[in-house]
């Protein structure tokens, strides 16, 4: 390592796929922006889930001209495995990943890493059914079915997190490597993926969060929907709650437990926070 690189606190994960609008607007020179303003050194790695049209060298030419910024070229797998090539590349003390639409407000970062590095956390996740938190401009549709899949989750496998599926979440490094290495649906051998998905995968993390012990802070966010293309969000619906189901027969099988507790054994809930 020269002198002149510095080990990084922070580390921003964001997955593209087929991003070119969110790319060419100002988002990525508002977050360098906002990581400039917290004071230490961060990264962003940007990793291209095997984008069919230009994403991947408009995320390159950007990089060419901001140091903080690299970009991670994936075949095309999804978003898990996109996001945890990112995390196994990190450098940083703490990793947080978010869209590449930055949905959720960039002045929620400081806070999050404050949890971290507190020590009061393991891993924060953003929610936006919290008391403070506020969703903008979110399709009726939409908030319908999150609500229900919300339901579903918490009365099958995560009792009193409120929203599994915001995209923007942090973790201790060595935390968030432990919890994509037990990945078991949205494991490093995934399904042959065609188009843009919508997947529970941050379910599954969560419930390997649960079963190994670690402390989950809940925060209040302000989100803002933007139109994503791509997606059908009824048939991406009931293919979610097919993941769900698989990962709480996995669960029950004991899948999620760590190395040495027989699968009967009830797991003990971690000190989980709101706020």
């Amino acid at each position: 390592m020269s002198l002149e690189q510095k080990v990084p606190l922070l580390s921003v994960v964001l997955p593209a796929y087929n991003e070119v609008a969110n790319v060419r607007s100002d988002r990525l020179q508002r977050l360098d922006e906002s990581l400039s303003a917290l004071g230490y050194e961060s990264e962003v790695l940007l990793v291209d889930d095997g984008s069919e049209d230009a994403t991947a060298d408009l995320l390159e030419e950007f990089a060419g001209s901001h140091p903080r910024f690299s970009v991670i070229r994936n075949p095309h797998k999804g978003k898990a495995q996109a996001v945890s090539t990112g995390v196994f590349r990190a450098g940083g003390d703490f990793v947080l990943f978010m869209d590449m639409d930055m949905a959720t407000a960039l002045d929620h970062i400081g806070p999050f890493v404050d949890a971290l590095q507190s020590g009061e956390a393991d891993l924060v996740i953003a929610s936006r059914e919290l008391p403070g938190s506020a969703r903008r401009h979110s399709p009726r549709t939409r908030r319908v079915l999150g609500k229900a899949f919300s339901l579903i989750v918490s009365a099958l496998l995560l009792p009193g997190i409120r929203d599994t599926q915001c995209g923007f979440k942090a973790f201790r490094r060595e935390v968030a490597r432990d919890l994509f290495s037990h990945s078991v649906v949205f494991s490093s051998r995934p399904e042959t993926v065609k188009g843009a998905r919508v997947t529970a995968f941050d379910v599954e993390l969560l419930v390997v969060a649960r079963r190994h012990g670690y402390r989950v802070k809940q925060m209040p966010v302000v989100w803002t929907h933007t139109r994503t293309g791509g997606v059908r969000v009824l048939p991406e619906s009931f293919k979610m709650l097919r993941e769900v189901l698989t990962i709480w027969l996995y669960d029950r099988r004991g899948r999620y437990k760590p190395k040495g507790v027989a699968p009967d054994t009830p797991s003990s809930v971690p000190h989980e926070t709101e706020g």
